[in-house]
Formats: C-alpha cells, structure tokens, sequence
C-alpha cells in the first residue's frame, strides 16, 4: 500500500510477474489483485495490491474503498510503497500513516511494517547513496528498490520474506512411509528442508508457522 502513484502496482507486477494496471492517474487500482509468489524463508506468500491513498482522503472515500483497504487491515504484513524521488515524498508518508491510524491500525503495527523506498532510479548519485545507505541501517525495516528496473528486488523479497517467517519452527518428525496424508500435508503447509528415506519411515526436518506446528502436533495425537 502506499500514496498514489508511488509505483506500488509497477512493484506488484515485478514481484509477480503479472500484470495489473499501473497507470499515472489517481485511483487506477481501485480493486484489491492477489497472486501467490515465491519467498526466501516460506513457502508462498499472497501479495495485494491496494488503492493510492491521497492527502485528506475523506471518510467517505475510504468508506468506498472499504474492499481494498480492508486487505491492510487484514494483513500479516503491510509494506508501505513511497516514491522517494517524490518532492513531497514526506508529507505523502504522513498521509498515508494518518489514513492507516483512522482505520484503526495502531503504531504498534505500523511499526512492523517494511517501507520500500521506491524509484531510486530517478534519484542523481548522491541522492540514491543517501537513501541505500538509510536503507542498509534499517535491519530490513527499508529497502531501497526501483519498482521499473528491478534493483533492489530481491533483498524485498529477502525482508518479505524473514519478516513472515519470523517466529517459524523446526521440527524434527519421523512420518510412516505408508503414511501418504500426512506427509502430503506437511509439503503443503511447511517447508521441508530435509528428507532421509528410511526402511519403514522417512525422516523431515520441517519448518512451519507457529499456528501450522501446532496444527499438526493436535492432528498427530
């Protein structure tokens, strides 16, 4: 999510290699687009892509755009899109945390969220060393990307993708070889990163979310 135009679909397209609207005109998405992507550290994530929020956006507006929006509220993680070459890059970050605030998503939250410094692209130098640099302190809390040329993409994804999978566990597991569910189940929901085919078991060093692990060890007694 992020202000308008600040390259939040063009991002999304890059992310998914799908292709949503991205115009330069306000509102160009106007309903939430979910595709599935791949991410260091998970299986798969769903990334949304929302409405441009706009300065003094009234309640009213918000009201109709209560399906796309609801999908921040929803979230396990918000990334906050902003054009950094923007000359009110600052002012349009101040709206759109006032926006988050009125609907009820505390700072607490906002704090968790990864700001993506997008179209560093269209920064001089010393501008782009300025901002990767702020960047490279933030421990993942900000990225410096450009959404057109894919710079700075993959570390997203890197940040994406350890801040969902923070809090996973490694578990251990020996499955019956004959028990197919069960192991479907697990390649389904976790991330095997071992496999040791035995004579009647097959031995998993799996990681699963918090909620998963305890799904499966109810499911096993």
């Amino acid at each position: 999510m992020g202000y308008t135009n600040a390259g939040k679909s063009t991002l999304f397209n890059r992310l998914t290699d799908f292709e949503v609207t991205a115009k330069d005109q306000l509102f160009a998405t106007l309903d939430p687009t979910m595709r599935a992507i791949e991410l260091p550290g998970t299986q798969k994530a769903i990334l949304s892509d929302t409405v441009g929020f706009v300065s003094s956006l009234p309640h009213e507006l918000v009201n109709a755009f209560h399906a796309t929006l609801e999908e921040v509220a929803e979230a396990d993680l918000i990334v906050h899109v902003r054009d950094v070459a923007h000359a009110d890059t600052d002012q349009q970050k101040a709206d759109v945390l006032g926006v988050l605030t009125d609907m009820g998503i505390g700072e607490a939250a906002q704090e968790e969220m990864i700001e993506v410094l997008n179209k560093i692209d269209l920064l001089d130098e010393a501008q782009k060393r300025t901002v990767t640099a702020r960047a490279a302190r933030s421990n993942l809390s900000t990225v410096a990307v450009s959404a057109e040329t894919g710079e700075g993409c993959q570390p997203l994804r890197e940040a994406i993708g350890e801040r969902l999978s923070a809090g996973f566990q490694t578990l251990d597991l020996r499955v019956d070889a004959a028990d197919g569910r069960k192991l479907a189940w697990l390649y389904q929901h976790g991330d095997v990163v071992e496999r040791e085919d035995l004579d009647d078991s097959i031995r998993l060093k799996v990681r699963l979310s918090p909620a998963e692990a305890a799904r499966y060890q109810h499911q096993s007694h």
